[in-house]
């Protein structure tokens, strides 16, 4: 009876407090409401709360050194699956691992230290004063024969559930916390067997390749929704600088994009290799970390590439080994200089606005970029620069100065993990939309003196990693399966001589082959079919777009 009220108490802490675990498979039942496919997931839903319930039982019944076995991986399941669920909003699955496996060291690092959430510390310590309770008061006769069973019982249930939820559930299957790690340890082991390493394909040079004669600066920003720029409609006006461009015919605007993911790290992986959703959908996001990236073929056309980052100190996405195609990277530290403080910029800090006459605020960082940016491509030709912006990431006062509050109230984070309630919408919705206005137009007033004019032939790519949410699924931030998570704005200036067709719906995936069409690296060598590039494409020609917000298949955009 004890056994079964706490896994009772265990689903319904996930399910109010997380809002994942089987609240996720019960959304996914609204949708496809079909009374086979209800009875079908129903029974597996018991199965992984009954194996669940002799996993609890045994850990009470056992002997002291068993139980303490069984409070580890409980224990483990709980911080991994909880951490990972309030940042991403899911529990894990099996690509996660892949992910995890090829990330360079300081990703690890970064998720290992904010990835934890403190209440999952609760269940782990109920478990244990239960098992205390049950030890002192029960002669717990269990051993490793019960320990031996019920950890086979959950591989096999995981194993079968790992070839049948693709099929059954297209991937959406999900349990407990604890039966969520076990599915996730077997589809790893089913679909991304450790044997099988990911390099980089290597990139060749064509024969003869002369000094490039023009520079390719690529501006991806962080957490900008399209349809909240009025460049694309918007009813209030956030970018009347770029709406005076687009308005002098200097800026060639594709309007809403969709992004590649809802993530930063995945959504960058998917930009830089050129991924399309099919790939991603086929052969899962593993698949980004083989494919060649655009550094790669910058550099084979005999382009300098940077990469500048306004949000952290080390190259924190991509694979590992990847920095060998960079010529130069400049983190914020360097663009803040001695001023630089980690808890203000970076990471999970940088709640409050603090300023004084010898600190640079977070919001000036952006601008002190683009200072850098126009001293590079004023100086010389061939460079080749990507920057990600520190952008418009939650909390979003820090994207903006308080005398700059065009759209009043707006709301002001206390803690980065805070989900604001529902009725404080509206003042979300204006500090979103005062750190566009000021973030971006100020950005690129920075960025040119002369945008009809830009020197050393440059051209200029403008999107952003990811929209956000902003309540389309309840909460204000990014990482779901929501259209408005995925709608990014996208734009060029400086194509002088080059035609677009605007009309065209384009993807991150079609702004990476143009950009090999910047650089003239050849048609013929390239390693892929990729997406069709944006100055060959045409806005009778366009196509349903998808988005691939995890491993769980492509998302209709359009």
């Amino acid at each position: 009876m004890l056994s079964a009220a706490y896994v009772l108490f265990l689903c319904l802490f996930e399910a109010i407090y997380l809002r994942t675990g089987f609240v996720s498979l019960v959304e996914w039942l609204r949708a496809d409401s079909d009374a086979l496919t209800i009875a079908i997931t129903v029974i597996y839903a018991l199965g992984a709360i009954y194996l669940s319930f002799l996993f609890v039982l045994a850990s009470l019944s056992s002997k002291w050194p068993y139980k303490i076995i069984y409070l580890a991986v409980f224990a483990f399941a709980i911080l991994v699956e909880y951490g990972y669920s309030r940042a991403i909003g899911r529990f894990t699955n099996g690509f996660d691992v892949s992910v995890a496996i090829s990330a360079t060291g300081d990703q690890r690092a970064y998720a290992a230290s904010n990835f934890v959430e403190p209440t999952s510390f609760l269940p782990i310590a109920v478990l244990a004063v239960m098992m205390w309770v049950a030890g002192a008061k029960w002669k717990a006769t269990a051993g490793p024969g019960v320990l031996a069973a019920v950890m086979i019982g959950l591989a096999a249930f995981s194993v079968h559930l790992a070839f049948v939820n693709p099929i059954l559930f297209d991937r959406r299957f999900t349990g407990t916390s604890l039966s969520s790690l076990f599915l996730t340890s077997a589809e790893y082991s089913v679909y991304e067997p450790l044997s099988s390493p990911v390099s980089r394909e290597t990139v060749e040079s064509p024969t003869g390749v002369l000094q490039p004669k023009n520079n390719i600066v690529v501006i991806f920003d962080e957490s900008v929704r399209g349809d909240h720029l009025s460049l694309n409609g918007y009813e209030r006006r956030t970018t009347p600088f770029l709406d005076d461009l687009k308005q002098r015919k200097l800026l060639a605007n594709f309007g809403i994009a969709v992004s590649g993911a809802t993530s930063s790290a995945l959504s960058y992986d998917a930009f830089v290799s050129g991924a399309t959703a099919d790939d991603i959908a086929i052969k899962g996001f593993l698949t980004t970390k083989g494919m060649p990236i655009i550094f790669q073929y910058a550099k084979a056309m005999g382009y300098k590439t940077y990469y500048i980052d306004g949000q952290r100190t080390d190259y924190w996405a991509g694979g590992e080994g990847d920095t060998r195609f960079l010529d130069h990277f400049i983190s914020s530290r360097e663009i803040v200089g001695p001023n630089w403080e980690h808890e203000k910029f970076i990471d999970r800090g940088g709640i409050d606005r603090i300023g004084s006459d010898d600190k640079v605020d977070p919001w000036e960082l952006d601008a002190r970029i683009a200072e850098t940016v126009k001293d590079i491509y004023s100086g010389s030709t061939g460079n080749f620069i990507f920057v990600y912006k520190r952008g418009t990431h939650i909390p979003y006062q820090n994207a903006y100065p308080e005398n700059e509050t065009t759209w009043k109230p707006a709301y002001n984070w206390d803690d980065y993990y805070e989900i604001p309630s529902g009725d404080k919408l509206k003042a979300v919705m204006n500090s979103y939309d005062n750190s566009i206005r000021y973030n971006i137009d100020g950005f690129f007033r920075s960025l040119a003196t002369d945008y009809s004019n830009l020197p050393n032939n440059t051209v200029i790519a403008y999107t952003s990693d990811h929209g956000e949410s902003l309540y389309a699924q309840g909460a204000a931030g990014h990482g779901g399966r929501s259209r408005e998570e995925a709608t990014v704005p996208m734009f060029m200036i400086g194509l002088k001589d080059r035609s677009v067709d605007t009309s065209f719906k384009a993807s991150h995936a079609n702004l990476f082959t143009s950009l090999l069409d910047l650089i003239d690296y050849p048609e013929e060598m390239r390693k892929h079919s990729y997406a069709v590039s944006l100055f060959k494409a045409s806005g009778s020609a366009s196509t349903k777009r998808f988005f691939n917000p995890d491993a769980q298949g492509k998302v209709p955009f359009d």
